[in-house]
């Protein structure tokens, strides 16, 4: 192009915002578009378009299954985006998530364009982690547990980041401002989030006679969640008597708001790939208690803004939030630690230059990608 920026596809098959879209739109809006022009390929009706702040160029298209109609609409769509490529003289396309790589890897044998994988699952399907990075030039890993599940030497850890705006406010409230400790967990209500587990830890603290808590459970089973589970976690409060105590809060458009009305957060998720609702309470300056499983460790040893339990350890969390309950952890200090650590080692202006350093050493010429924008 004669302005000499970068023309950057990203493709993604979502319609509905979950943690990879939303972290995707941080980084499309902290791109420096005096060196990079953007275009995404989305659902024409994606309900997180009017969240992009940036100029971009939108390429409805809906990725489907790859099996469907025996793969034919899976070759058509291929096509499609390679015409597009082509036409717009796309230069890297980066494919977000789990499906778009599927539609994004034959381009290897069809385009001159870099291939970019932004990888934001933990997977043991062969297919996932020794066949499908070998089509991609770099495969950008959100965690070092991610990393670690693939093969080959093409990978970058760069993890997730918080835009830095969206927690402007101060804190509304001071620790158990009211006497009652405030919980909150957040994301959709799928198995692996383990709430069950968070609930039986809160109720040992009803058997210690301790009922000055409240636990929020903040989301909702609408995007890839399981409403049989939702439903046994609502009688699991039921029969435990806990209906005064536990509160299906439902889905939030603005989780920040909430974890800044909370004075702790728990992610006890089972093999969590990153965990971006640690970062971002963190952002809100409220502590974290997650399992030592998954990439959730990795931010708080970053940040040193929360507590690791064992992984499952149902009785260590209820000590873990026992310790909190009675002020045996010095609860200001470790939001303070995280707010600080989350500011300066996952704020997405920072993320943004990493993405765009491992661009830069994918487009100049003769360069071999080493590990650019690693954490």
């Amino acid at each position: 192009m004669a302005d000499g920026k970068k023309n950057v596809l990203f493709v993604t098959h979502a319609d509905k915002k979950g943690g990879a879209e939303q972290s995707l739109i941080h980084l499309i809006n902290y791109l420096d578009t005096t060196r990079y022009r953007i275009y995404l390929l989305c659902p024409e009706d994606a309900a997180y378009l009017p969240e992009i702040r940036t100029v971009y160029e939108h390429f409805p298209l809906r990725l489907n299954s790859i099996k469907e109609r025996f793969g034919l609409g899976y070759a058509g769509t291929v096509l499609r985006i390679r015409a597009f490529v082509k036409s717009k003289g796309i230069d890297i396309v980066h494919a977000n998530g789990w499906r778009a790589p599927w539609y994004v890897a034959p381009l290897k044998f069809m385009s001159k364009a870099k291939r970019v994988w932004h990888h934001r699952d933990h997977t043991h399907l062969r297919m996932f982690n020794h066949v499908l990075p070998r089509f991609f030039d770099r495969v950008i890993c959100i965690s070092g547990f991610v990393a670690d599940s693939i093969k080959g030497d093409n990978k970058t850890i760069i993890y997730n980041g918080v835009d830095p705006d969206s927690a402007t406010a101060p804190k509304k409230r001071t620790f158990m401002e009211d006497d009652t400790l405030v919980i909150g967990t957040f994301g959709r209500i799928v198995e692996w989030k383990r709430y069950d587990l968070v609930i039986e830890a809160v109720k040992k603290m009803a058997d210690a006679n301790k009922y000055n808590w409240r636990l929020l459970i903040v989301g909702d089973a609408s995007v890839d969640g399981s409403d049989r589970y939702y439903d046994d976690l609502i009688r699991k409060v039921s029969e435990y008597g806990l209906e005064e105590n536990v509160v299906f809060y439902g889905y939030s458009g603005k989780p920040i708001d909430v974890m800044q009305s909370c004075d702790l957060t728990i992610n006890f998720s089972l093999n969590e790939p990153f965990g971006r609702v640690i970062i971002e309470s963190l952002l809100a300056q409220t502590p974290v208690i997650v399992s030592d499983s998954g990439g959730a460790p990795e931010i708080v040893r970053e940040t040193r803004g929360g507590l690791i339990v064992k992984d499952g350890d149902v009785d260590g969390l209820y000590e873990a939030i026992r310790r909190i309950y009675e002020r045996a952890e010095n609860v200001e200090e470790l939001a303070l630690r995280g707010y600080v650590g989350v500011m300066k080692d996952f704020n997405m202006q920072a993320i943004a230059r990493k993405v765009e350093t491992t661009y830069g050493l994918l487009t100049s010429r003769g360069a071999t990608p080493g590990t650019a924008g690693a954490r």
